[in-house]
């Protein structure tokens, strides 16, 4: 055994395991393929973290100057209050209200935004996902970009996919959190 230390992991690789982790065993369950980290879309996750921190408000990047579309999801808590894993769990969480259909008609509230997040991580065709957070004195702002982007108006995350596991009904989720895609009509 050697006398060296192993450091401790950095907060990007406990973010990532934990976006990695959480993202592709709920798109097991969905029999959808993993999806692979993007540093491009971290990166691109972090330039929008830092500016909802120093704004201290939720609100999605615009499109302009992109030269594809990415979906995005968002989320905000009490700094410090949240590890990454609860952070995760606030978009999993809406799987308790998500119906197998076709986008806006995606949610058991009749509210497609209730469960934009858990549609976009179980989007079939979603291939990538890069995340990041930034931290404002009094919140901490978690961005999640995908390539390419899901919540597509009129089609199916599932990609028709009848092998799909029930979703058992119940409580709602308590993260203050926006989904988006940019492939609308």
């Amino acid at each position: 055994m050697s006398g060296r230390a192993v450091p401790a992991p950095g907060p990007m690789t406990l973010l990532r395991e934990a976006v990695m982790d959480a993202h592709n065993e709920e798109r097991q369950r969905w029999h959808v393929p993993p999806l692979v980290w993007n540093q491009r879309l971290a990166d691109d996750a972090l330039t929008h973290a830092r500016q909802l921190a120093h704004m201290g408000q939720l609100k999605h990047a615009s499109m302009a100057g992109r030269a594809r579309p990415q979906g995005e999801n968002l989320w905000m808590g009490t700094r410090g209050a949240y590890s990454y894993h609860q952070m995760m769990n606030g978009f999993l969480e809406e799987r308790t209200d998500y119906v197998a259909g076709a986008v806006p008609n995606i949610s058991r509230t009749g509210n497609w935004s209730d469960t934009g997040h858990y549609s976009q991580i179980i989007w079939r065709t979603t291939t990538a996902v890069g995340c990041a957070v930034a931290s404002s004195r009094d919140y901490d702002f978690l961005v999640c970009r995908y390539d390419p982007a899901g919540n597509v108006w009129g089609k199916r995350a599932d990609d028709a996919d009848r092998n799909a596991p029930a979703i058992a009904m119940g409580g709602k989720t308590r993260a203050r959190s926006y989904s988006i895609s940019y492939n609308w009509p």
